[in-house]
């Protein structure tokens, strides 16, 4: 009985401190029972920029439920447990323990922006957290991560088809770029990546300018660039203030060509900005809207199904998270009965040319690199639909010295 008792004792004091440095105090299947596969997910749903969250969660629970009600994945129904980190890496850093160490989740489908994902990176591959982030910068998969997967063109590529649509497509002749860029983790690497790609192809940067995420005039920076010449802007910002930047340029009779990365590609700016949006050009890594592919179908009549209204939300998020989910529910499904956090990371290993039907480009894991595709389409505002419209098919950028 002595012996026992010490046994217990030691046992519950292994799993204690366990807890206490961080390491796991579970098996690896955790969040699996006969009936229920545990999911988390990180992503912002209050706060200023909860528009941008709001239809990620919604894309991903909408397809998940439709799993659940075509019977599962071998008979188990996916549990969803979002938590709202508000866009803040010390609530993405409590939602993650959260999840893991009292949720006990099978893993965290997304875990919050790029500050957040950066930020977490170390406990991700720690607690072996297969997760697809909405983050897109080059870190998240060089050097590999093992938990990691990345989906989508990163902001890096994403500028460097800006450069080669405007040098090559549009054969412009000493065009006279600038560059305005949101003071965060994504808008700093967009600038980055305008200033090598300027570099290669031999062109100056005629302007560098912040506009922030919560600006509501942009009448400085518009004036700057009007001043300056620029006749190509470069941006890497969000829908709200690229509306801005829009409307802003046209009341001083500005009209320079205005590209945007996929956070700002949607047709949200078409309809906010009408005629102010003439001259923009997105690029995205997902399929638009109204793009006839049986991937696009698939998702647009889950937001029918589910009531989500496409003139209140921003469709290209929802696409790139039921996107997002769809390569996971492929995963589990290969994954198997015997699923644990590492049988889903080399499930998803497994995928090769998956493209979700059309609703991405056609992506390749293997167990050595979980590299995204780099492929992205270009799309032009339509003023007629109030659509962001593709102008390019998925193209990749074109190899430099």
């Amino acid at each position: 009985m002595k012996n026992w008792r010490i046994r217990v004792c030691i046992l519950v004091s292994a799993l204690l401190v366990g807890i206490c440095l961080g390491g796991p105090a579970f098996p690896e299947g955790r969040g699996v029972t006969k009936d229920t596969i545990k999911m988390g997910m990180i992503m912002v749903k209050t706060g200023p920029v909860a528009a941008l969250g709001l239809p990620w969660g919604w894309a991903t629970q909408d397809v998940f439920n439709d799993v659940n009600e075509k019977g599962g994945i071998e008979g188990r129904k996916i549990e969803l447990i979002w938590e709202d980190d508000q866009f803040k890496t010390p609530s993405a850093i409590a939602a993650f323990k959260k999840l893991i160490f009292r949720d006990q989740v099978l893993t965290i489908t997304t875990c919050g922006g790029t500050p957040q994902t950066i930020a977490l990176l170390g406990m991700i591959n720690e607690h072996k957290v297969p997760n697809i982030p909405n983050a897109l910068a080059d870190e998240m998969y060089n050097p590999y991560q093992p938990y990691v997967f990345l989906l989508g063109a990163t902001y890096e590529a994403q500028v460097e088809l800006m450069f080669d649509y405007i040098m090559n497509d549009l054969k412009a002749q000493n065009p006279r770029i600038g560059v305005v860029y949101a003071e965060t983790e994504f808008g700093k690497k967009g600038l980055e990546a305008a200033r090598k790609r300027a570099k290669q192809y031999g062109v100056n940067i005629a302007s560098e300018l912040v506009l922030n995420i919560g600006s509501v005039d942009a009448s400085s920076q518009v004036l700057a660039l009007k001043e300056a010449n620029v006749d190509y802007v470069v941006t890497c910002n969000l829908v709200p203030p690229i509306i801005t930047f829009l409307k802003t340029a046209e009341k001083y009779d500005y009209w320079p060509t205005v590209f945007g990365i996929n956070w700002s590609c949607d047709d949200t700016v078409v309809k906010a900005c009408g005629n102010a949006a003439k001259n923009f050009i997105g690029i995205n890594f997902v399929g638009g809207w109204e793009d006839d592919s049986p991937g696009m179908k698939q998702i647009r009549d889950l937001a029918k199904k589910n009531n989500r209204d496409p003139n209140k939300m921003l469709t290209s998020l929802y696409t790139a998270s039921g996107a997002t989910a769809m390569v996971f529910v492929e995963g589990l499904k290969r994954a198997g009965k015997d699923l644990t956090p590492e049988s889903l990371k080399k499930a998803l290993e497994t995928l090769s040319n998956f493209d979700a039907g059309g609703a991405l480009p056609a992506i390749n894991y293997t167990p050595t690199s979980h590299a995204p595709a780099n492929k992205a389409k270009l799309y032009k505002a339509d003023l007629d639909t109030k659509t962001m419209k593709a102008i390019t098919d998925w193209r990749e950028p074109a190899a430099m010295k």
